[in-house]
């Protein structure tokens, strides 16, 4: 999935309170030096302890850094001092679903699509919340609605799958599969033949393997993913946490795919553990 970095120039035109600090913050996070963007924070929000902002920024640099707890805590806050603070709440469904949080992510992203209905379509970080709570058909919708701002992303294809295969069943959901094109990384078209029946999983890894220098670290990650996910469409629990597990490993820690399979994983081991 392609994720909009979430680090950029200040989006606060009408802040006067403290502006001289929420520059400093924001330039710290835009440099990605987190760990300097929370300590400039701390300093400000001691002097301006109501000000949103400088705990939405906190909660960015924590993310960063990914102590999501606390970041859970600085977006709770910035959303106190300003509950209609819609990026916040946006933030913290993802900070939610990352700790594992799945109702509370859940909530919080349908709340931002109220408040901001416009991001509907492009948020398919919702339409995979959707899936892990099991509203099946809405996310297949959510997923439809995405495919209207990015057709060429196979992941999103995969996950429309996934919703639909058990809102209804793995055939009409295959029948109507979104029509992918143009995803070039490896080996996502792959990806993509072997949830339609039309390339073996086992070949997936090999396509992987051979994938140009450019994307010879993450095409593993997305082939062990795609195979988890496959695996568990169809019911074989054992290698579909095999492959879950390795994705877990793989994923890189500054991406949010890498996060679901993380995610993901912890859900397999706890139903393992049961």
């Amino acid at each position: 999935m392609k994720l909009i970095p979430f680090i950029f120039a200040l989006m606060f035109p009408f802040q006067t309170e403290g502006i001289e600090d929420l520059l400093k913050v924001d330039q710290a996070l835009r440099g990605k030096a987190f760990e300097k963007a929370v300590k400039l924070a701390d300093e400000a929000i001691a002097k301006s302890p109501k000000n949103e902002r400088l705990y939405y920024l906190r909660g960015l640099a924590n993310s960063g850094l990914r102590d999501y707890a606390a970041a859970l805590k600085d977006f709770d806050n910035s959303l106190k001092a300003n509950p209609k603070f819609y990026n916040a709440l946006d933030q913290r469904g993802s900070a939610n679903f990352r700790l594992g949080k799945m109702k509370e992510a859940g909530a919080d992203f349908d709340e931002y699509i109220k408040l901001v209905p416009d991001e509907y379509p492009g948020h398919w970080r919702r339409g995979i919340v959707l899936y892990y709570l099991g509203r099946f058909k809405e996310g297949k919708e959510q997923f439809e609605s995405y495919q209207k701002v990015e057709n060429s992303d196979v992941e999103n294809g995969v996950w429309h799958y996934l919703c639909f295969a058990r809102a209804e069943t793995p055939e009409k959901a295959r029948a109507a599969m979104l029509p992918i094109q143009g995803d070039r990384r490896v080996p996502m078209t792959e990806v993509y033949l072997m949830f339609q029946g039309k390339f073996a999983p086992e070949k997936i890894l090999e396509i992987a393997a051979n994938a140009p220098a450019d994307q010879e670290k993450i095409a593993p990650f997305y082939a062990h993913l795609y195979l988890g996910l496959y695996y568990e469409s169809i019911d074989d629990k054992k290698k579909a946490a095999e492959h879950m597990e390795k994705a877990a490993k793989l994923g890189p820690l500054d991406h949010y795919m890498g996060d679901v399979a993380r995610v993901h994983w912890n859900i397999l081991k706890k139903d393992k553990d049961r």
